[in-house]
């Protein structure tokens, strides 16, 4: 039986601590957590390193036997780099050049990486699908598009392939909501805990979302895919609506009673985007994702039950 040696590199974050209970979930997966803390925050038997992306030989030792990466480590959101575009640079940008550069040294087989489908097009009322104009205008967006390039850059000087999901705004249980990622989740919270939300601007920007659990089944599927080609995906549901859509639709879930505050507009917020999910749809036939009703309801169940 063949073994899928699989790193993840940002084990202890949201995405990461999920994707690693999905692919865990089959014998024919081996794999490792890599994280910048000491140890792993999440509950698990899976081994666990940290990680210095720019400590070349001991990412040599760490990954010379592995054959899938996925890269999901991030230090920044769109709104702290947002007057400080450098960390961009410094932080996310320097760190994985250095390590593209050093694990392109090896026999890797592909690196799964985790893009940003809400900042790399800019805003945009039409439907935008993977090979749409790219307008990024925040420094995180910027960066992500800029990993992108880098990473076909790799693909044609070393061959070192690629699955890039960009992926859109993603919900569920065991989100840290306190680094200013999650709106659902980050609503859920203030309104069991506070009773009332606040909301950048009108309400009315557009915005797709995702559950987690589907995210981390389709970003499982890329181990069993064709390792000689690379790819990109625009990682969105069927779920696109404003904000204000979106809360209606969390009032008919929960049972809290909450108020809305209305506050000004951030400058790093999107205004708009609209993704085509055809491709990813296509790329795993049959596929159903969660309903938006039913994943805000799991994840409130989920909060109230940890939070009281």
């Amino acid at each position: 039986m063949n073994i899928n040696k699989i790193a993840i590199i940002g084990a202890n974050g949201f995405i990461g601590s999920n994707l690693a209970k999905k692919l865990q979930e089959s014998n024919d997966n081996a794999i490792t957590l890599f994280g910048r803390s000491e140890k792993a925050i999440a509950n698990t038997t899976l081994p666990y390193k940290k990680i210095d992306l720019s400590n070349t030989n001991q990412i040599i030792e760490d990954f010379k036997d592995i054959d899938f990466i996925y890269f999901l480590a991030s230090e920044t959101i769109p709104a702290t780099s947002w007057n400080n575009p450098k960390l961009e640079i410094t932080n996310n940008l320097l760190p994985f050049i250095i390590f593209l550069e050093t694990v392109s040294q090896l026999d890797i087989k592909k690196i799964i990486f985790v893009s940003s489908a809400g900042t790399i097009y800019g805003s945009s009322h039409l439907q935008v699908d993977e090979d749409a104009v790219k307008n990024p205008f925040s420094p995180y967006g910027i960066t992500k598009l800029t990993m992108e390039y880098y990473l076909n850059y790799f693909d044609i000087r070393s061959n070192l392939k690629y699955d890039i999901y960009r992926v859109s705004n993603v919900y569920g249980e065991g989100q840290n909501v306190s680094k200013g990622l999650g709106i659902i989740n980050t609503f859920l919270e203030k309104i069991i805990t506070e009773h009332k939300i606040q909301i950048f601007g009108n309400g009315e920007n557009i915005r797709n979302y995702i559950y987690v659990q589907d995210l981390v089944t389709l970003m499982g599927h890329s181990v069993s895919a064709n390792t000689q080609v690379s790819n990109i995906f625009n990682a969105s549901s069927n779920d696109t609506m404003s904000i204000n859509e979106l809360v209606t639709t969390i009032k008919n879930v929960v049972i809290d009673s909450f108020e809305i505050e209305y506050t000004a507009t951030r400058q790093s917020d999107n205004s708009a985007i609209f993704l085509s999910n055809r491709k990813l749809l296509a790329n795993n036939p049959g596929f159903e994702f969660t309903s938006i009703a039913e994943g805000i309801k799991r994840t409130y169940e989920h909060i109230k039950k940890n939070i009281l």
